[in-house]
């Protein structure tokens, strides 16, 4: 490990073997916090490249507790655009969920931002400890489990301090992907630059998945509702798409309706949106929506999925979703925020 370790202090490349072998001694109890820190921010200051990020990546995938299960999708973003928006891929995952699509949401509390999706989810009440026998029947009965990324992966664990103290991305970030345990075969993923968005398709199409890499360009790692953004559809190939969030809405919606400071707002936001008490906070997360319903073939077209995804909104199925799996709690949640 000392010399593939050194060797990216020294901003060389890694190899693909050598970063999952990496990822496998770094998560060890045997290394120490100093060399877990020097690795990720050595290889996040010179910048990852497809290749290591996809050797570390299945490094720690293969520490997984629990067995893969690759029919469903994810959707998840990288972090880090410190804009304070809703929990919208995790909103997102549950509108898909409640049209049929199977969704394996893999996720982690806050790292650099306020409120998370494990944050979320464990506010509406959501038990994250399951056998793994459970977490597949869950999958297959709700259409949705949420994946506490430590939880059945020890390694996350393992550089979960490190991460806090260094207060900025690593590739943790970029990878959450493709280090679900489930390892789902599509995944829609937001980052925050052209040139993560770029390395995530490629490294998606390294995996073998289908899926969009997004960025807006506004600086969100969703899909934008006042402005373009850029889906890279990876189906083997990479091809570009530029999207007009306010198109597809109709109109464009006013950022304090899907942006907050603290984590009791953000969570307020999230649930109206999401029962369709916000109109602006459900379109946003409707637009998240579609590319993963698009991925699944339901609809044709991002207009045709955005339609789908605020009927699932609007006529109460997204949230009950949501209520299902947390026994009900997420009603009371709700009632208490609103």
């Amino acid at each position: 490990m000392e010399n593939e370790l050194e060797e990216i202090i020294m901003g060389k490349n890694g190899s693909r073997e050598g970063l999952r072998k990496l990822a496998i001694e770094l998560s060890s109890t045997d290394s120490s916090d100093s060399a877990r820190a020097a690795f990720l921010s050595s290889i996040h200051v010179r910048g990852e490249t497809p290749e290591e990020i996809e050797g570390f990546s299945y490094g720690i995938l293969s520490l997984s507790t629990l067995g893969q299960f690759r029919d469903c999708s994810d959707i998840v973003g990288t972090g880090g655009d410190r804009k304070g928006t809703i929990n919208v891929s995790t909103a997102a995952s549950l509108v898909c969920s409640s049209l049929g699509i199977r969704i394996g949401k893999h996720g982690n509390r806050s790292i650099t931002g306020k409120f998370g999706s494990a944050d979320f989810m464990e506010a509406c009440g959501y038990k994250f400890d399951m056998e793994k026998e459970e977490v597949i029947k869950r999958l297959k009965e709700d259409n949705f489990v949420f994946i506490l990324a430590p939880m059945y992966n020890a390694s996350f664990r393992s550089f979960s301090e490190v991460r806090k103290k260094l207060g900025h991305p690593t590739i943790f970030n970029i990878m959450g992907p493709i280090t679900n345990p489930l390892n789902p075969s599509r995944a829609v993923v937001g980052s925050t630059t052209t040139e993560i968005q770029n390395t995530l398709a490629r490294v998606m199409a390294l995996r073998g998945m289908k899926g969009y890499s997004i960025r807006s360009e506004d600086g969100m790692d969703e899909i934008s509702t006042n402005g373009l953004s850029s889906l890279l559809e990876v189906r083997g190939e990479i091809k570009e798409h530029m999207v007009d969030g306010s198109r597809i809405i109709g109109r464009r919606v006013d950022d304090a309706n899907i942006m907050a400071q603290s984590r009791e707002k953000i969570l307020s936001l999230t649930l109206s949106g999401l029962k369709g008490e916000n109109p602006d906070a459900a379109s946003f997360i409707a637009l998240n929506a579609a590319p993963c319903i698009l991925l699944n073939r339901i609809t044709d077209s991002l207009e045709s999925a955005y339609k789908l995804a605020m009927s699932a909104i609007q006529n109460g199925k997204a949230f009950s979703t949501l209520v299902n799996i947390t026994g009900g709690k997420a009603r009371e949640v709700l009632s208490i925020v609103s």
